[in-house]
């Protein structure tokens, strides 16, 4: 059966192509053409961004000592027991998109289910969520501009080609740094790029990110079996002495000065949840199919399911086996030191570049170039692909908003030709811009940014700050939902387990956030000679309470006008959003 457009009247329904069974949402336009396999994808391009050539460049991010017990990093065994926790977020996304199968995810479940405060809790994590995720672009575009530089080096070590040598000056300033009008000019262009993927129509857009998922998962295929069977650790050493003048060794003694180097895997709690923090990071985005269960197709609890799971499985993978067998293979400690030099902004950066894995495997293997420059251009399609994922469940959060009256009503109206809030996507990428900017341009006061840039370690921990709500929601929602919404949750799939898997995860949640966050946090702001107001700067903290009290502003501010226009939002939030 197929509903009515309210743009139509009720004696004339739209006509449907042939072959084509849509359901259209009566208030929205939004259409259910999203099938399983492109939800599965869509969540993937959500959350391996810059990973599949970078993944040895996160083991330095926390700054702890990274160590191996067995074949696995500490970075490897937080990926699994994270994943493993986190297998029961996707049991709670898809028994919530089941019986509210409506676009806009976490702000829909906990603005219904959380008695009275609910629409502002739901608010305050969206709203977050949407920073961060904001934030994440801007962390993704230069990357996208870095795998271009990598692409370029590879092919100059391979040939000795002197224009792809001096790849390292695509984009960069004088310094070397990709800021100025350089890098603007090359973030521009990706914007634009991301920009035509992100205004295709719905079916074609979701056929776009499955495609190119696919090809940059295959290039990850390529460089795991190829970079295991032609690569030595050896052969690195000989690679970073003529192409670097450096050796792992060096390297290696490097992160051990640097505390990011130990003998093994230590799991007390201010240490191993420094790491879990990092793949909360990493992993963000593998529910996201959930924020688009309005559009996906068919049973919605099999729908969610397999391609929130089937992500999960996906991320714990690359970023354990994967990450650890390739890094082992190039030699573990100096892979920890060389990504310790990249966070540190070091001058003496081995090559100019992370440690990319088809980078390390090109100085070590030159003769097979063409290889490492497929998979170099592979690695490069997630972190595009990531922004223009993001700015479409970015959308549908906008959509949501607007159907509560939050946002004004503009930024949910869909275009027909695109079945997709246009407004939003258009206010999504004007922000983008703006952060790109800031990051090419020292325009920030000195009390959000020392040197007045964006920069992508302190945007890393802004977004994992950000995200808190996020994280811990989905367990309260579990928690609550039953005792605030029977009349939904009878029907729920997995209602009897809903309260301790709910308890579970909330409770691993708020542990990582209070040793990763809360102690830190307390920790230096209470220890002396410790100047605050830098600590808080150089986290990305500064940033972060700033965005919640813009958030919480707001929100005063437009309670205030929906109460002068007669806006009875207390009942709107007893109904489900329409569909």
């Amino acid at each position: 059966m197929t509903d009515i457009p309210s743009a139509q009247p009720a004696e004339a329904p739209p006509t449907q192509p042939a072959g084509r069974a849509l359901f259209v949402r009566q208030s929205s336009g939004l259409v259910r053409e999203v099938s399983v396999r492109n939800a599965l994808f869509f969540n993937a391009a959500a959350f391996i961004g810059a990973g599949i050539g970078w993944y040895p460049v996160f083991y330095a991010l926390p700054f702890i000592a990274v160590g191996m017990l067995g074949p696995f990093s500490t970075y490897g065994l937080a990926a699994i027991i994270t994943g493993v926790f986190c297998i029961l977020v996707g049991l709670i996304y898809a028994s919530l998109s089941t019986v509210m199968p409506r676009s806009g995810g976490d702000y829909v479940f906990t603005s219904r289910f959380i008695p009275k405060a609910g629409p502002f809790i739901a608010w305050v994590e969206s709203f977050t969520l949407v920073f961060a995720s904001l934030a994440i672009i801007a962390f993704e575009v230069p990357i996208v501009l870095r795998n271009l530089q990598i692409s370029g080096r590879i092919v100059g070590i391979g040939t000795g080609n002197t224009f792809m040598a001096s790849a390292n000056g695509w984009f960069t300033n004088s310094s070397g740094s990709i800021v100025g009008w350089q890098g603007l000019g090359g973030s521009l262009i990706v914007l634009l790029v991301i920009f035509w993927v992100v205004i295709q129509p719905t079916r074609r857009f979701h056929r776009i990110v499955t495609v190119l998922a696919i090809l940059g998962l295959a290039c990850a295929a390529v460089m795991c079996v190829v970079g295991l069977l032609l690569v030595h650790p050896a052969q690195v050493v000989t690679g970073l002495e003529k192409f670097a003048h450096t050796t792992p060794t060096a390297l290696a003694k490097v992160a051990k000065a640097d505390g990011t180097l130990g003998s093994g895997v230590s799991f007390a709690p201010d240490v191993f949840a420094l790491m879990v923090g990092v793949l909360l990071f990493q992993y963000i985005g593998f529910q996201y199919s959930s924020y688009i269960a309005g559009e996906v197709r068919g049973n919605v609890k099999k729908s969610i399911l397999i391609a929130v799971i089937g992500a999960l499985i996906l991320g714990v993978f690359m970023n354990s086996v994967y990450v650890d067998l390739l890094s082992g293979s190039f030699g573990f400690g100096g892979q920890v030191g060389w990504g310790t030099l990249f966070w540190l902004g070091s001058t003496h950066l081995p090559l100019g570049q992370p440690n990319s894995m088809p980078l390390v495997a090109a100085i070590a293997q030159p003769g097979v170039w063409p290889i490492w420059l497929i998979v170099s251009l592979g690695s490069m399609l997630f972190p595009f692909l990531l922004c223009p994922v993001y700015i479409n469940f970015i959308s549908r959060v906008s959509l949501a908003w607007s159907l509560d009256r939050q946002v004004p009503e503009w930024f949910g109206v869909v275009s027909e030709r695109l079945r997709a809030p246009i407004n939003s996507i258009m206010v999504a990428l004007g922000i983008s811009v703006v952060l790109v900017i800031l990051e090419n341009f020292p325009l920030l006061p000195r009390s959000i940014t020392q040197t007045g840039y964006l920069n992508l370690e302190s945007t890393a921990w802004f977004a994992i700050v950000m995200l808190a709500l996020t994280w811990i929601m989905p367990g309260i929602n579990a928690i609550v939902a039953r005792f605030s919404r029977p009349d939904l949750i009878r029907n729920a799939p997995f209602r009897r387990w809903l309260i301790p898997i709910g308890v579970v995860w909330a409770v691993f949640a708020l542990v990582v956030y209070y040793f990763a966050g809360a102690l830190p946090i307390w920790k230096s702001l209470t220890t002396p000679h410790v100047n605050a107001a830098a600590y808080l700067r150089d986290t990305g903290l500064t940033f972060s309470i700033g965005i919640v009290v813009f958030a919480l502003v707001y929100y005063v501010i437009r309670a205030s006008i929906n109460r002068m226009r007669g806006i009875d939002t207390q009942l709107l939030y007893q109904e489900i959003p329409p569909d």
